[in-house]
């Protein structure tokens, strides 16, 4: 990558960074990390982090409140965020430059600037790079966010995508005064409420044809006191299971007396990204997302999921053959 966030950042005394909606643990690592090296490194810079959902622990601060104008007048990062429509505050198009940061596959590439590479584990990951290679100010706090990044969008480092460079990344990070233990009890730690949902979600698990799914609806959602988005993210909370080689949680919500479902897939070897791409989603290979689905369409995909397992499994097995053959 040959752009410099330095030069990139030349010219511009207003700077307003995007995520993306239902915002992860990289999404927002990424974007306040970068509100927070801005800060450190150029004084004459107002800088704003932006977007409606958060939820996340509450490890992170709150989003920034700007009119438009302040908008327009700005360079607009957007961070962790494959598709257009899923940035978090659809302002960012009036800005006068939008600079794209991301790890996903580039299906759409809507920056003037686009720096995405999918070899990078996490959108924080390839932020960490740019920052110690252009000798950037990096704080503990922004470390923080960096790490915190890497950390859940690895799972901890176990994703097959982790790599020799996500974990010399993480190193380096540690050296600017981060505390691991903390940052992985906050991370990974639950409160009493929290485990005893659990407890409940996994038993809501259906299983079929290999795919596991759970499919909230509304009123659960109410009764449990939590957000959607939450539950959508306790979906690691299943993929251990050794029978499994897809699973995915759905959330109702209603739209204009409506029914409608957001969902979180993942897989262990199938392509959930193709499947998702189908219904205006997207995300990686392992870990996508879809929304306004309706029910019919849930199990759409669910049944696509499990054709998508049995297609790949019968083509190792051609593969098996040919090899022995040969």
């Amino acid at each position: 990558m040959n752009n410099s966030l330095k030069e990139i950042i030349k010219g511009f005394t207003k700077i307003t960074v995007f995520r993306h909606e239902n915002p992860d643990g990289d999404a927002l690592g990424s974007q306040f990390a970068l509100k927070y090296m801005i800060e450190d490194n150029f004084k004459d810079v107002e800088v704003k982090a932006l977007g409606y959902e958060a939820y996340f622990k509450d490890l992170f601060d709150k989003s920034d409140m700007v009119d438009e104008d302040f908008i327009k007048d700005s360079l607009a990062i957007v961070c962790d965020t494959a598709n257009s429509s899923r940035v978090d505050d659809q302002r960012y198009t009036s800005a006068k430059k939008i600079v794209k940061i991301d790890h996903h596959p580039n299906l759409e590439p809507f920056g003037d600037i686009n720096i995405v590479d999918i070899k990078y584990a996490a959108t924080c990951e390839l932020l960490s790079e740019l920052f110690f290679k252009e000798d950037l100010i990096i704080s503990e706090k922004t470390a923080k966010m960096l790490y915190i990044g890497i950390l859940t969008d690895t799972l901890a480092f176990k994703t097959n995508n982790t790599t020799e460079n996500t974990l010399l990344m993480a190193s380096k990070l540690v050296k600017c005064g981060i505390n691991i233990p903390l940052i992985n009890q906050i991370v990974f730690n639950d409160d009493l409420k929290t485990f005893k949902f659990k407890t409940l979600l996994r038993n809501k698990l259906q299983v079929q044809d290999r795919v596991g799914y759970i499919v909230y609806s509304h009123d659960e959602i109410i009764d449990s006191k939590l957000k959607a988005g939450d539950i959508r993210g306790f979906i690691n909370e299943i993929g251990n299971i050794k029978e499994l080689e897809a699973w995915c949680i759905f959330t109702e919500k209603i739209i204009d007396h409506k029914p409608l479902y957001d969902g979180s897939l993942r897989s262990k070897n199938i392509a959930v990204n193709t499947i998702a791409g189908l219904y205006n989603g997207g995300g990686h290979k392992n870990a996508s997302g879809v929304k306004n689905l309706t029910l019919v369409q849930v199990f759409e995909i669910i049944s696509l999921m499990q054709k998508e397992i049995y297609n790949c499994e019968s083509n190792n097995i051609q593969e098996i053959v040919k090899k022995t053959l040969i």
